[in-house]
């Protein structure tokens, strides 16, 4: 295999990203270190400046606020700088952005044994001139010396089974991501497709089901266990932060089962019970005693319901920014859901 038997692409996500190689003929997911094919977007740096990448960086998000980075993916094109006070170093987004590649890049040398120097690297309708050059200079800083951009709407439909040859029409890209919700509209016309219409709203996405999940459970432990948790109190950012894992790990069981459990370990209440004292031996939930909460994907639904009415209402905002009344307008030929 040669570096001109395939293609790389590469999603950039807020969130996490991930890297695909192309043959010509058969699509295959990159997987990293861990074997997932999602690295989270997530940098640390650590008292000796060495910089730890994906899903063992976002185990220090709370642990280790700031000294580790992420959705840095939000301020690219900005003058901002991130600092890391146990190095005493600061990166700009695009520095950030650059280790997530490089992570990437490794990725691809370790399931190939071709370290790629060119790629395809997907970008936000929304971006703007500033955000891709830096997007270009994050890639130029990982060691790849020919990038082109791809807006990511236009690489949903793609991937979609869009063709050159497909009849004029209108389709409708919903990407609901871990932390930004974008929606587009695109156009097929004379084997073109071009994006006419964005709009989005960038603190609306699967973090905020998680949040609902949590606060759920928040109000099911103080009526069942009588443990009041509260984000304002540091002794219960331990159980908060468990909490909102299980959570996400029970939105993500849910996908493909009805039901799901949220666990608490042993340990996770043994400081907390009403205004913060420590349980006694014996009582419900005290250090020796696992907390199960059942879910249900019926109640999950529930729960995201207002997300994803956040989420509709923009999408008939654009609809009607451009004269259409609804999905179910003449015109509107697919729509395609991203994101998860």
């Amino acid at each position: 295999m040669t570096p001109r038997d395939w293609y790389v692409g590469i999603d950039l996500g807020t969130t996490n990203s991930t890297a695909a190689l192309f043959d010509g003929e058969q699509i295959t997911i990159v997987r990293n270190a861990e074997g997932g094919t999602l690295t989270p977007s997530v940098v640390r740096l650590d008292a000796r400046g060495a910089v730890t990448v994906g899903t063992k960086a976002r185990r220090f998000l709370d642990a280790d606020p700031e000294n580790t980075r992420g959705e840095f993916k939000r301020l690219m094109g900005t003058a901002h700088e991130f600092d890391f006070p146990a190095c005493g170093q600061r990166r700009r987004p695009e520095g950030l952005a650059a280790e997530v590649l490089k992570a990437l890049r490794g990725d691809v040398l370790q399931q190939t044994g071709i370290e790629p120097e060119q790629a395809v690297i997907s970008v936000p309708a929304l971006f703007e001139l500033p955000q891709s050059v830096a997007t270009t200079e994050a890639a130029r800083l990982a060691g790849f010396t020919k990038v082109e951009l791809i807006q990511e709407p236009v690489a949903s439909a793609l991937a979609s089974g869009w063709r050159a040859d497909d009849a004029r029409g209108k389709w409708l890209v919903y990407d609901l991501g871990g932390g930004t919700f974008d929606v587009s509209l695109l156009e097929s016309a004379d084997g073109f497709l071009r994006v006419v219409g964005h709009d989005g709203d960038n603190f609306l996405g699967g973090r905020d089901i998680d949040n609902a999940v949590v606060d759920w459970a928040v109000a099911e432990l103080e009526r069942r266990h009588g443990v009041k948790l509260t984000r304002s109190d540091p002794r219960h950012a331990a159980v908060l932060r468990r909490l909102k894992q299980a959570a996400e790990e029970a939105k993500i069981e849910l996908s493909r089962s009805r039901e799901a459990v949220l666990e608490l370990p042993p340990t996770a209440l043994a400081t907390t019970h009403g205004d913060g004292e420590p349980r006694a031996a014996g009582e419900r939930g005290a250090a020796g005693e696992t907390i199960e909460l059942q879910l249900d994907r019926v109640l999950l639904e529930k729960l995201a319901r207002p997300v994803l009415e956040r989420s509709l209402a923009v999408c008939e905002r654009l609809l009607a920014s451009h004269g259409l009344g609804g999905v179910e307008t003449p015109g509107i030929e697919r729509i395609v859901l991203v994101g998860g």
